[in-house]
């Protein structure tokens, strides 16, 4: 694919593809971050601590992120529509549970459950874009789109709903669309390839097996401390917004600079698409450096386009990873290695909370940021490491787009 064509065309039946997976990716971070802003509410409504309602969630987002890789190889053997379709009807059903029970451990059961439904999504839906549509890094950056409107609907939706409805009428009422959701994408009608049937860019592209475990290992190093990175900025973010810009509210602002990502993302699609892969992932890792750098130390509008231009890199590298774990693994287990990187990216993501706890008390956000920086250097070593070792061109690496449409 040159640099002068026009965006891809997807067939009919991508764009069935691409409407199923859009929706249920969407679906999945809108209720990710339903509960958090839902817990306000609650907390006031049952007089209970709010750190306490909190606490209710911690299984369940433990189980988001390690549900991830089971959910994998479920979908490797038995379909990445039906643990899609599955895990949003989990979350559909114990969301709207959620509105008739009691307070306490009959909450947190619910939640866990949600938790353990939304696990299923990313591993099985993601594998089944790589696996079924020909512009794979157009269709991740597209998929990724509507990851974010969920990203910023979640709070916005659920918080007016609690205000108006109460929090019981949200949990049911979230629930329902949940479900209505997941039937009506049902409906959609298009064909998954069987387990094994794509053949395997990572057999026939000429790298050794060896060679390939090893890069397989270093894209999983980056995308865990990459993930580790976005989940500590994520914490910090507001916090800093809150101190450091009179502009606008922080609230606000740093949901606007997090938008910043929809372009990135489009923008990454297409890149991987039409040029070397771990490359592109390098270039993205190291042109979010100097904002992670400039970040701590601005304020106002210089503080917001920075953190703008951190979330379009971070969130515009992810089609181009995705795409190099569909390069680097076999078809038949391509679910299960997205489950992995979304086991180990959301478990790390996790200590990158305890780590600003720790720093911004006694180094404050500059601190914070420093390590950022520092994480972004491994992770910059690791990949170079990469791009050195792992050159497919040199043995006529076979693209998924040329692969499907060969068939």
């Amino acid at each position: 694919m040159t640099a002068d064509e026009s965006p891809p065309r997807f067939t009919p039946e991508e764009k069935k593809v691409l409407a199923f997976t859009g929706a249920a990716h969407g679906l999945t971070h809108y209720v990710e971050l339903t509960y958090p802003t839902l817990a306000v509410i609650y907390a006031v409504e049952i007089g209970r601590p709010l750190e306490e309602v909190l606490g209710w969630s911690l299984i369940g987002y433990m189980l988001l992120g390690f549900g991830a890789l089971p959910a994998g190889y479920l979908a490797d053997h038995f379909g990445s529509r039906r643990m899609v379709t599955g895990g949003l009807l989990l979350s559909g059903t114990a969301m709207l549970i959620a509105g008739f029970v009691p307070p306490g451990w009959p909450i947190a059961a619910c939640l866990a459950l949600v938790g353990l439904g939304a696990s299923a999504y990313h591993p099985a839906g993601i594998g089944l874009i790589s696996r079924t549509v020909g512009a794979r890094g157009t269709a991740l950056g597209i998929n990724g789109i509507y990851g974010n409107v969920g990203i910023a609907l979640g709070p916005a939706v659920t918080g007016l709903l609690a205000a108006s409805i109460g929090s019981r009428m949200t949990f049911i009422a979230t629930g329902v669309g949940i479900l209505a959701t997941a039937i009506a994408t049902s409906a959609l009608r298009f064909r998954e390839p069987q387990r094994g049937e794509v053949t395997d860019e990572a057999e026939t592209s000429g790298p050794t097996p060896r060679l390939l475990i090893v890069c397989f290992v270093l894209v999983c190093i980056a995308a865990m401390f990459g993930g580790f990175n976005y989940r500590a900025n994520s914490v910090a973010q507001p916090a800093l917004f809150s101190e450091r810009i009179q502009f606008l509210n922080f609230g606000l602002a740093t949901s606007l600079a997090m938008c910043a990502g929809i372009g990135g993302q489009y923008l990454g699609g297409r890149i991987a698409d039409r040029y070397p892969l771990a490359k592109s992932y390098l270039i993205f890792h190291a042109a979010s450096l100097p904002a992670v750098l400039l970040i701590p130390y601005s304020s106002d509008y210089a503080l917001f386009v920075a953190a703008a231009l951190y979330a379009f890199f971070a969130l515009g590298m992810q089609p181009i990873e995705n795409s190099l774990y569909a390069q680097l693994t076999p078809d038949r287990w391509r679910a299960t290695a997205y489950g992995l990187k979304f086991s180990l990216t959301f478990g790390i993501g996790a200590s990158a909370v305890a780590m600003v706890e720790w720093v911004a008390p006694s180094q404050g956000f500059v601190g914070v940021y420093h390590v950022l920086a520092f994480v972004v250097g491994g992770i910059l070593a690791a990949l170079l490491t990469l791009v050195l070792l792992y050159r497919p061109e040199r043995y006529g690496h076979v693209t998924a787009a040329a692969i499907i449409a060969s068939k």
